[in-house]
């Protein structure tokens, strides 16, 4: 009878190397009064995680809140492996976290708006009033806009309006009529619209950066004194977006404001609203496109430092598209929209790349 050799086993398939952790920490304020905020912010970054991370994406939340404040939260995700921070929220928390990123030589995408923290590294992803005011005045000049007011509030967020059109402005070659700051009580806001009443016949576009009951009040004001949408244009920002019953103001009937488009924003918001069960603050969306922006890095491979982050084509994101500069800057793709009485709606649309002109 034949011999039968034992049967050898079979060679061990080699195992997949384990996928190496792509770990990202989020800065949020989550205990505390802004408790609500940040919650609702890393609800966002976590649908983000949802939608567009890969196998090996970790998104590590840090409370700024907690004892030892946003310092110690960063330097607990820096000590964990963080490649990336997302956050904090507050101004004062970034000047607290970036010397702690930049000396790990790692980037931080802070959630702040204050534009005047970026700088090579530091990436603020919040919206820049400067590149709001730039686009509607430029709409505006287009549409036979020459004379431009404005009543400001005295805020720093006021300041950085004022200087961006002045500059805005100029830089369409019209008239700036006059600006006017208002103080945060509105004490001087009647002598402010003396003013600008006394010089109507010259204004054909009104600047209002406000929103809420002092945006209301200072409409009603200017009513009061004969200002009305037959005369001139009023224009907003961004702060736009969280106004509501705007188009109930005759003032600001056809009223234009640069703002992302707010459509890709309503699909977000209704996603938000089914997972959580309330609508999303309007700074939500920063936290979803930052951690979707991780997430991206990490699918490409772009572990360390800030590979991938200054992608001269951008990225599109739920505030449209966007891209970082060397600077810290982040260029955004706005679109002008227009108050009627249905609502409001885009007149000038978005652009859907970055080309030479933006």
């Amino acid at each position: 009878m034949p011999s039968h050799a034992a049967p050898s086993a079979p060679t061990p398939s080699p195992l997949p190397a384990p996928v190496q952790p792509f770990r990202v920490a989020i800065l949020l304020p989550l205990t505390g009064p802004q408790a609500d905020l940040g919650h609702a912010m890393l609800n966002a970054a976590q649908q983000a995680v949802f939608d567009a991370a890969g196998e090996g994406f970790e998104l590590q939340p840090q409370d700024t809140a907690a004892t030892g404040g946003a310092g110690a939260a960063a330097a607990t995700a820096l000590d964990s492996g963080a490649r990336l921070l997302i956050g904090p929220l507050f101004a004062a928390d970034v000047s607290e976290v970036a010397p702690l990123a930049q000396q790990a030589h790692l980037p931080i995408l802070p959630l702040s708006s204050d534009v005047s923290l970026a700088r090579p590294g530091v990436y603020v992803m919040g919206h820049d009033p400067a590149a709001q005011v730039d686009r509607v005045v430029s709409y505006a000049a287009q549409h036979g806009s020459n004379g431009f007011a404005a009543l400001i509030p005295e805020t720093p967020y006021g300041d950085l309006v004022a200087k961006a059109l002045q500059t805005s402005v100029a830089r369409q070659g019209k008239n700036l009529i006059g600006i006017e700051r208002v103080a945060p009580d509105g004490k001087n806001l009647d002598a402010a619209v003396k003013k600008i009443a006394a010089q109507r016949k010259g204004i054909d576009a009104l600047f209002l950066p406000e929103s809420g009951e002092a945006l209301k009040k200072t409409v009603a004001r200017l009513a009061a004194a004969g200002i009305d949408s037959a005369h001139l244009h009023a224009l907003g920002t961004g702060v736009w977006d969280d106004a509501n019953g705007i188009a109930l103001l005759p003032l600001l009937k056809g009223a234009w404001y640069a703002a992302p488009d707010p459509a890709l924003r309503m699909r977000f918001s209704a996603a938000y609203k089914e997972a959580y069960g309330g609508e999303p603050p309007r700074l939500a969306t920063l936290a979803y496109d930052a951690t979707a922006l991780a997430a991206a890095m990490a699918k490409h491979g772009h572990v360390d430092g800030e590979a991938g982050l200054a992608n001269p084509n951008g990225f599109a994101g739920l505030d449209g598209i966007f891209r970082l500069k060397q600077t810290g800057e982040v260029e955004r793709g706005l679109a002008v929209i227009e108050w009627g009485e249905a609502g409001r709606y885009v007149v000038d649309p978005a652009p859907k790349s970055f080309g030479s002109g933006l």
